[in-house]
C-alpha cells in the first residue's frame, strides 16, 4: 500500500510540475507577444514622427489594437492631419497675400505718376487701396494746352482679376481719348471693345469729364458712376455744392442687346465754371465706406465737408477729406478702395500742385 501511494504521490507531484511548467511557458509566450506588441506600436509611432519630420505629412500609422496604444495612434493621425491642414492654410493664405502684393503693385502703377501741371488749373488725387485690393483707378489726359481729361473708375471684383482688367482698361481709354472728343462717344465705344472682353461677373463704372479752360466748361459722362460733385463760389464766404447724376449703366454688362440699351440710357452734359470753382470726382470706397455700426460715410458728409473747405489749399482739403473718411470707419475694415481726385480753376495760370498717389 505504502508502495502504491508513494507512486501516485510522485504522478501527482510530476503533473504540479508539468502544470507549473506549462503555465510558465503560456507566460512566457503571453510576455512576448506582448511585448513585441508594445515595441512594435512604439515603433511605428517612433517612425512616423521621424516621418513627419522629413515633412511626410501624407504617412498614417496602422491602428491594429483597441488598447491605449491604439487610441494613441488614432491621435497621431488626428494630430498629423490637422499639421497637414494648418500647413495648407499657411501656404494658401501665403499665395493669396502674394497675389494681393501684386494685383496692387499692378494698381499703383497704372495710377499718374509724378507731377502734373496745367496753368489755370489746380489738382489733388489719391487712391488708397484696400487690404482686398479693388480696381480704383483714375488718370489725367492732357488733350491740348487748354483741355484736359479726367477719368476715375472702379473695376468690380478684387486681386489680379481686377488689376489686369484695369490695366487693360487704361490702354483703351487712353487711345480713344485721342479719337472721340464726346465723353458719351467715347464710353459707347470702350463699351464695345470691353464688353467681349470681361467675364460675366465683372463690370466697370466710369466717369469721364472733359475741362476745357477756355470755354469754361466740364462735360461729362457717367457709365454707372459715382456723381461728380461741383462746388461753386456764391460771392465772398458762400458756397454751393451739388451732384451731377446724368444717366447711365456700367461698361461691360453682357446682356442681350446691351449695346443699344447702354447707349439708350447713356447722357452727356455740360456745366459751366467760374473762378474758384471746384470739383470732385470718387469712388464708392468713399461714400460707402461703413463703421462697425454699419453706417455709411454718404454723400451728404463729402459734400459738406467740401462746402466747408472749398477755399482750402486742394492738398489740405484731400487730407482732411480721407481722414474724417477714416475716422468715421474706425475700427471697421476697409473693404474697398478709396479714390478722390479734385481740381480747383484758379484762373491764375499758375502750374497745378503734384498728383499725389498714397499706397
Amino acid at each position: 500500500v505504502d508502495l502504491n501511494f508513494a507512486r501516485a504521490l510522485i504522478f501527482a507531484l510530476f503533473l504540479v510540475g508539468a502544470m507549473f511548467l506549462a503555465i510558465e511557458a503560456a507566460a512566457l509566450t503571453m510576455g512576448f507577444t506582448l511585448a513585441k506588441s508594445i515595441t512594435g506600436a512604439v515603433h511605428e509611432l517612433f517612425a512616423g514622427t521621424e516621418r513627419i519630420r522629413r515633412g511626410d505629412l501624407a504617412h498614417r500609422i496602422r491602428v491594429e489594437t483597441g488598447d491605449q496604444l491604439g487610441e494613441l495612434a488614432v491621435s497621431f493621425n488626428a494630430m498629423t492631419g490637422s499639421i497637414a491642414g494648418l500647413l495648407e492654410q499657411a501656404e494658401e493664405k501665403r499665395r493669396l497675400e502674394e497675389e494681393l502684393r501684386i494685383a496692387r503693385d499692378i494698381q499703383m502703377s497704372l495710377l499718374p505718376q509724378g507731377t502734373f501741371s496745367l496753368p489755370g488749373l489746380t489738382v489733388s488725387a489719391s487712391c488708397i487701396p484696400a487690404r482686398e485690393v479693388g480696381g480704383d483707378y483714375y488718370d489725367f489726359v492732357p488733350l491740348d494746352d487748354r483741355r484736359l481729361g479726367v477719368i476715375v473708375a472702379d473695376v468690380s471684383g478684387k486681386g489680379t482679376s481686377a488689376a489686369f482688367y484695369m490695366a487693360e482698361l487704361k490702354g483703351v481709354l487712353l487711345s480713344l481719348s485721342r479719337i472721340y472728343q464726346s465723353p458719351r462717344r467715347l464710353l459707347i465705344e470702350a463699351n464695345r471693345i470691353l464688353s467681349g472682353n470681361l467675364d460675366s461677373r465683372t463690370f466697370i463704372t466710369i466717369l469721364y469729364a472733359v475741362l476745357d479752360l477756355n470755354d469754361r466748361t466740364l462735360t461729362y459722362a457717367r457709365a454707372g458712376h459715382t456723381p461728380l460733385i461741383h462746388v461753386t463760389s456764391k460771392g465772398v464766404g458762400t458756397v454751393c455744392s451739388r451732384a451731377l447724376a446724368p444717366g447711365g449703366v456700367a461698361v461691360g454688362w453682357g446682356l442681350e442687346n446691351m449695346q443699344e440699351r447702354f447707349k439708350g440710357v447713356l447722357e452727356e452734359r455740360t456745366v459751366t465754371f467760374s473762378d474758384g470753382d471746384l470739383f470732385a470726382l470718387f469712388t464708392d470706397g468713399i461714400t460707402e465706406a461703413m463703421n462697425e455700426g454699419l453706417d455709411l460715410f454718404g454723400e451728404d458728409r463729402l459734400c459738406g465737408l467740401l462746402e466747408e473747405h472749398a477755399r482750402s489749399p486742394l492738398e489740405t482739403l484731400r487730407k482732411r477729406i480721407v481722414g474724417d473718411v477714416t475716422g468715421f470707419v474706425g475700427d471697421a475694415e476697409q473693404h474697398d478702395d478709396m479714390t478722390l481726385v479734385l481740381f480747383r480753376v484758379d484762373g491764375s495760370g499758375v502750374v497745378g500742385q503734384p498728383v499725389v498717389r498714397q499706397a
